[in-house]
């Protein structure tokens, strides 16, 4: 009677464990499709994008090289502080190649950065006027790609992976045949692909990579950055959003 008794015990162990197994399947929230992250990722980005002024933050420029062979080769890494002086943001050199600037270099960007807090101060109403509206001009052609991207693009999703501990959904970007850009600026898109890291909880765009496919004309020039150039964005969270 105990040995069946034990045996009956460990029987509704175990078939607990299988509905909770089972109940926790059946309460997982399905997966959204490509086209619903990428929307739902607009609305966060455009609140991004909003609140950018407001923050100051770093910047890398990678200079790259293609050999003979066809081959990257990373020349060198420029990191900038970015914040806003009156208005609109200036960039400062803090390191090169990841490592900080010796203190020649950063002394002379400390006055440089002190002449331009100078300058900016000084200047005329019409001077303030010019520089603030090229930074508008800027801030509204972004947002305008940022809104275009969405249409130009068709999107994979390929699988989640994390990205500086932040999970992520991971989307491919291939141009969109049917795709017509309605203003010039717009024409870029149609010559990249791309890929996208979308974080699984809030939809912010944690990483942009894109590459160049081919030349883009833009009215009578031609763009000069070749095929096989690569761009890249990369975000961290800030704060619990």
């Amino acid at each position: 009677m105990r040995c069946r008794r034990a045996a009956w015990g460990r029987g509704r162990y175990i078939l607990g464990i299988a509905f909770l197994l089972t109940g926790q399947a059946e309460a997982a929230p399905p997966t959204p499709s490509a086209s619903e992250i990428v929307q739902r990722s607009v609305v966060t980005n455009a609140a991004d994008w909003k609140a950018q002024p407001d923050y100051a933050h770093r910047e890398r420029d990678i200079t790259q090289k293609i050999d003979s062979e066809g081959r990257t080769k990373v020349e060198q890494v420029r990191t900038y502080e970015v914040s806003m002086i009156e208005g609109s943001p200036y960039e400062r050199l803090i390191e090169i190649d990841g490592k900080a600037l010796g203190p020649s270099q950063e002394r002379d960007e400390r006055e440089k950065l002190d002449r331009e807090i100078h300058r900016r101060a000084n200047e005329s109403a019409g001077e303030r006027q010019r520089r603030l509206s090229e930074y508008e001009r800027d801030r509204s052609d972004e947002r305008l790609l940022m809104q275009e991207m969405v249409k130009a693009f068709r999107f994979r999703l390929i699988g989640e992976q994390q990205i500086n501990g932040v999970e992520c959904y991971v989307l491919d970007a291939t141009p969109d045949p049917k795709y017509q850009p309605p203003i010039a600026k717009a024409r870029v898109l149609t010559g990249m692909r791309g890929r996208l890291y979308i974080d699984t909880a809030h939809y912010h765009w944690v990483r942009v990579e894109a590459e160049v496919t081919q030349p883009v004309e833009f009215g009578l020039f031609v763009a000069k950055v070749k095929p096989g150039t690569r761009f890249g964005l990369d975000q961290m969270p800030f704060g619990n959003v």
